[in-house]
């Protein structure tokens, strides 16, 4: 998992500039996560688990629904870095420190979320990684004797 601590400075020492820099690699981060969830679901759904036991398509079936909360989290934090991406030009115009503390509060929270968020993913993950492995070893070990 990526870090999201680009700089060691807290929120409240940077200036727009190194935010939106922030925002910036967020957005990576969050396109990195886009790409990660559609190779998993197409994994889940591939052939390796298809003729798998009952108790394997309830398992594939929860990560499915746990994949479908992470997805629609992700493009709710989207939408958030989309909307705080635009509100730090108004820090541009702040005449006093609590119009700062404002825009840092707003830009520690979204980080806090989209760490959350990948802490969360990054969970999934390793559970569909941990489930998977034998099928996947079972499945090599099958095709090498067919081919043999």
């Amino acid at each position: 998992m990526a870090t999201l601590d680009y700089s060691y400075k807290s929120v409240n020492e940077k200036n727009v500039e190194e935010l939106e820099n922030d925002t910036l690699e967020w957005d990576k981060t969050l396109q990195t996560c886009t790409d990660e969830l559609v190779f998993l679901k197409h994994f889940l759904t591939s052939e390796v688990f298809q003729t798998i036991n009952p108790n394997t398509s309830e398992k594939i079936k929860s990560y499915t629904e746990e994949f479908e909360d992470i997805k629609t989290e992700k493009i709710e934090v989207q939408l958030a870095l989309r909307n705080h991406k635009n509100d730090l030009k108004g820090m541009l115009e702040c005449e006093d420190i609590s119009c700062d503390i404002f825009y840092q509060n707003q830009h520690q929270e979204l980080l806090n979320r989209l760490k959350d968020l990948l802490v969360n993913f990054q969970q999934l993950k390793l559970s569909i990684f941990h489930f998977s492995s034998p099928f996947l070893k079972r499945k090599s070990i099958i095709s090498k004797v067919a081919h043999n």
